[in-house]
C-alpha cells in the first residue's frame, strides 16, 4: 500500500490499542457485542447498514488486552497484522501481538445460529455490496435489527424464483465468506451465489473505480478452484468488464512487493473472499458468480485506494460501475433456472 500504509491502519485500529501501551495482545475468532462484555468501537462507521461491525475489546489482565473479531482463521490473521504493523510503525513492540485460531466448528457455529434461518428457502443469494441497489432501494429490509448479524430483502423473478439480497453487519472476510456460503446452503437451501464487492488489480492498466473484474478461478491456499461463471454470458461483451484469474489472499498486508513480483505473472486480480465462496460452492453444489468494482492497483500507484474510498470521485465512479452491475444482475434474474 506504499504510503497509504499509515492512514489504513489508523482507521482499523481499535481505539484501545492506539490509546494505550499493552504488554501482551491476544487476537482470538470471538463475536462479543455486549457492551458488558466488550469495549466496541467509537469509530465503526455506523452510517452504513453493513459491514460495519468491528473487532471488539476486553481487558483480561492489568497489562493484557484481547481483540475480539467474528471467527474465521483470515480474519484473526489480519488482525493480528494490523495489529503489529501498527504497533511496529509507533515505534512499539510488535512482538506483544499474539493470536488463537478458531476451529471449523467455532467459525460456523455463529452462522448456523445466527438470524439466516429465518430468511427461509431462497434460490438466488447476491451478498456483499447490496445497500449500493437504487434499483431495489425500495423493497423494505428484514431482519433490521442491528443486534442480528443479517438483513435481507426478497423478490420473485420472472420464472417464479426467490432471490434475495443479503447483507451482513460484520465482515465476512477471507474464509468466512465461504462459511456464510455453506451457512447459505445448510439453512436456505441457496442454488445461487452471487459477490459484488470490489477488489485489487495487479494489471497496471485497471484505474480504480472505472473497471469491472470477473472470472472464474481463484488460487485458494496454493491450489487453484476452478468454476463455471453463471455471469459469463452476460458481461462478454461489456467495455467496462475485465475477465482474470484470482488470488485469495488473507490479508492486504501480505500483498509485499515481493509477492507481487512472483504473482503477477500468473495473477490479474486479488482479494480475501472471492476463491473461499467459489470453493464452498463446488463442495456444496451450489452456482457462484462474482462480478466486482476495481478499487485498488497493487501494480501501479493511484492517487484513489484503500485509504480514500470516501471521497466524491470514488463514490461517483462506483455509482457508475454499480449501475451497470444493476443492467447485468436484471438479465440474470430473467433467465436464469437451476441446473
Amino acid at each position: 500500500m506504499g504510503s497509504s500504509l499509515t492512514e489504513y491502519l489508523r482507521i482499523k485500529v481499535h481505539p484501545s490499542i492506539q490509546n494505550k501501551v499493552w504488554s501482551r495482545i491476544v487476537v482470538e475468532g470471538i463475536h462479543e457485542r455486549n457492551i458488558s462484555k466488550a469495549y466496541v468501537s467509537p469509530i465503526e462507521k455506523r452510517d452504513k447498514p453493513f459491514n460495519w461491525q468491528r473487532p471488539t475489546t476486553s481487558v483480561i489482565g492489568p497489562q493484557t488486552l484481547r481483540l475480539q473479531c467474528f471467527p474465521g482463521v483470515d480474519y484473526v490473521k489480519h488482525y493480528a497484522a494490523i495489529t503489529a504493523t501498527y504497533l511496529s510503525l509507533k515505534g512499539e513492540t510488535p512482538d506483544s501481538v499474539y493470536y488463537t485460531l478458531p476451529s471449523e466448528t467455532e467459525c460456523l457455529q455463529p452462522l448456523l445460529h445466527s438470524n439466516l434461518r429465518e430468511m427461509g428457502r431462497v434460490d438466488i443469494v447476491i451478498v456483499g455490496y447490496v445497500q449500493g441497489f437504487e434499483r431495489w432501494a425500495h423493497i423494505p429490509w428484514e431482519g433490521d435489527d442491528s443486534n442480528e448479524l443479517f438483513a435481507w430483502k426478497k423478490i420473485s423473478s420472472p420464472k417464479g424464483h426467490c432471490i434475495a439480497f443479503l447483507g451482513c453487519r460484520v465482515s465476512f472476510w477471507g474464509d468466512i465468506s465461504g462459511n456464510v456460503v455453506r451457512a447459505l446452503q445448510t439453512l436456505n437451501g441457496a442454488k445461487c451465489v452471487l459477490y459484488v464487492g470490489k477488489l485489487g488489480s495487479l494489471r497496471a492498466e485497471h484505474s480504480p473505480n472505472q473497471w469491472l473484474a470477473t472470472g472464474c478461478q481463484s488460487l485458494v491456499r496454493n491450489r487453484l478452484i476452478t468454476w463455471t461463471n453463471p455471469l459469463e454470458h452476460l458481461v462478454h461483451d461489456l467495455p467496462s468488464v475485465v475477465r482474470g484469474v484470482h488470488c485469495t489472499l488473507g490479508s492486504v498486508l501480505d500483498e509485499t512487493k515481493e509477492w507481487l513480483r512472483e504473482t503477477e505473472k500468473k495473477y490479474d486480480f486479488v482479494d480475501p473472499e472471492i476463491g473461499h465462496m467459489g470453493k464452498a460452492s463446488l463442495e456444496g453444489g451450489t452456482e457462484f458468480g462474482y462480478l466486482h468494482i476495481i478499487s485498488d492497483n497493487l501494480a501501479m500507484k493511484y492517487i484513489h485506494d484503500l485509504s480514500n474510498e470516501r471521497l466524491k470521485a470514488v463514490l461517483h465512479g462506483r455509482k457508475r460501475l454499480v449501475g451497470e452491475i444493476e443492467n447485468v444482475l436484471s438479465r440474470f434474474f430473467d433467465q436464469w433456472s437451476p441446473t
